[in-house]
């Protein structure tokens, strides 16, 4: 375990240095990193509450969210989050938070989606959030190997001897003492993420007008149209547009926008 917490705090502690940059790419890097030492232990509260109910066996009658355990088990990161936040070890807001920038990685990652214009600042403002919460976690015990040995990065994390080199608050010191060092102000953060919601605003609003004025004659309409044209047919015509319409009384054609 302490091997573990180990290699958590030197993840977090490349992280750090790669978002404290501040351009898109180690942001990018950085955030990836942040994520995945937030999906580690967020699986390694799940084997905890596996490892206990294994060990005392009258929990596994009182236990009443095995289900939910046994898919914070697998490999999906959102039932490894709502797991711990149904075991308590998170807020409501870091919860959303956790979900949110998770979608906004794979988004970065998978999808290949730049967001220049705010990278740099939630990647800093993920790394805040994750180590603050991580330092909350509480190993149920510390194991150490003889052959083991700390990664570099990690050692200035832990106080202990050479041959047991950590303590139970070495590792939520750790990611204390991270979250300070990214020195994240949440003001810059709020005011970058305004100005962006600006820039997408007036964005749309040119694009609206550009539909509105058409390019040929007679391709003319209003802007009221323009959106309904653009964005409020696709909507409708969408899964949740359909459920939305059935649940206030439509009962009208449910077919494609394509067809007449």
């Amino acid at each position: 375990m302490l091997l573990f917490l180990a290699t958590v705090l030197e993840q977090l502690d490349l992280a750090l240095e790669h978002v404290s940059k501040r351009d898109i790419h180690n942001a990018r890097f950085g955030l990836m990193l942040t994520d995945n030492a937030v999906e580690l232990v967020l699986h390694q509260i799940a084997k905890d509450k596996a490892s206990d109910i294994k060990t005392f066996s009258y929990l596994n009658e009182e236990f009443s969210h095995q289900a939910n355990l046994n898919k914070a088990l697998g490999r999906s990161f959102g039932d490894k989050v709502k797991f711990a936040k149904l075991m308590g070890s998170m807020t409501d807001e870091v919860f959303q938070t956790i979900v949110i920038m998770h979608g906004f990685r794979n988004e970065v990652y998978h999808v290949g989606l730049q967001h220049e214009a705010i990278l740099s600042s939630l990647a800093m403002f993920y790394f805040d959030v994750a180590c603050s919460y991580l330092a909350t976690y509480k190993p149920r015990g510390l194991g150490w190997g003889a052959s083991q040995k700390l990664p570099e990065r990690a050692k200035k994390y832990f106080r202990g001897h050479a041959s047991f080199p950590g303590g139970f608050d070495d590792f939520a010191n750790g990611c204390a003492a991270l979250a300070k060092a990214c020195g994240h102000d949440p003001a810059e953060t709020v005011a970058v993420l305004a100005d962006h919601f600006d820039e997408v605003v007036s964005d749309q609003d040119t694009r609206i007008d550009i539909v509105a004025q058409g390019v040929y004659e007679g391709q003319q309409t209003t802007r009221s149209q323009a959106v309904v044209g653009s964005q409020a047919w696709p909507l409708a015509f969408s899964e949740d547009g359909k459920a939305f319409a059935r649940k206030h009384g439509w009962t009208g054609n449910m077919l494609s926008s394509s067809i007449g």
